[in-house]
């Protein structure tokens, strides 16, 4: 018999002896404990142990008589049994740890709901400017549109390299009317595009975490800070789209 065929039946939840017992019952018929424990080379003190062991799985019948001798089921009623014993011992494993796990896995998802705050003021604004800059891994896009120059002193301040890791990809969009000096600052740490017109400012880290700032017309900032990858990657795809539009 073909080494698939006993992968096969090793699948199907049978032992190598159980196999070598029931392809010798297939080949040869009816036969006693003693000619199947020869025939498949099945040590005598364990062929009963193999033999109950086929019959409760469904896959041999017993003939009382003596001596006892053993013959096969056909191949698809075994199979049909075997997959019906298998479906019954899932379900019970699936209602048992179902019952016993879910509670847990809802209480983790209750703690994955995600945030949006309003912060206003840069003494709050600048504090978690600072957080997601520390915190990214991959990539950092910050957009700095045209705001008054003792705001835009404050915020850069804390656009340092020591606050950005050496692996972060860097992109830096700038409004047009900016201090031309800038540039060069920005170019240390990463790509300077610049456009005429920005109608607001903000970092988007990793893909995961976006802060929109943007200031009225008396200079009061406020800013949307966010952890939903929705928000976040709705950012992103509106900065990449302004970005390819910007020019170097």
């Amino acid at each position: 018999m073909s080494e698939k065929i006993k992968a096969l039946l090793r699948k199907a939840r049978l032992t190598d002896y159980e196999v070598n017992a029931y392809l010798i019952l297939l080949e040869k018929g009816a036969l006693t404990a003693k000619q199947i424990s020869y025939g498949a080379q099945i040590p005598f003190s364990k062929v009963y142990q193999v033999l109950n062991s086929l019959e409760r799985k469904g896959w041999i019948e017993v003939s009382r008589k003596r001596p006892s001798r053993f013959f096969p089921k056909s191949p698809e009623a075994a199979l049909k049994a075997a997959k019906a014993s298998v479906d019954s011992e899932w379900a019970q494993i699936e209602k048992a740890v179902v019952d016993e796990l879910m509670p847990l896995y809802e209480k983790i998802k209750s703690k994955e709901k995600y945030d949006i705050w309003i912060l206003r003021g840069l003494e709050n604004i600048i504090p978690k400017f600072k957080e997601i800059l520390k915190n990214c891994r991959e990539e950092l896009l910050i957009a700095i549109p045209s705001i008054k120059r003792e705001l835009l002193r404050d915020a850069l301040q804390f656009i340092h390299p020591s606050l950005i890791g050496d692996k972060v990809q860097v992109r830096f969009m700038v409004s047009e009317g900016i201090d031309e000096s800038l540039h060069g600052f920005f170019s240390k740490i990463g790509e300077v595009r610049k456009r005429d017109k920005m109608f607001g400012g903000g970092v988007i880290s990793d893909g995961v975490e976006v802060l929109l700032i943007f200031s009225d017309e008396r200079g009061e900032v406020t800013a949307i800070w966010s952890d939903h990858p929705g928000l976040a990657g709705l950012a992103k795809d509106y900065f990449n789209y302004l970005w390819r539009e910007s020019e170097k």
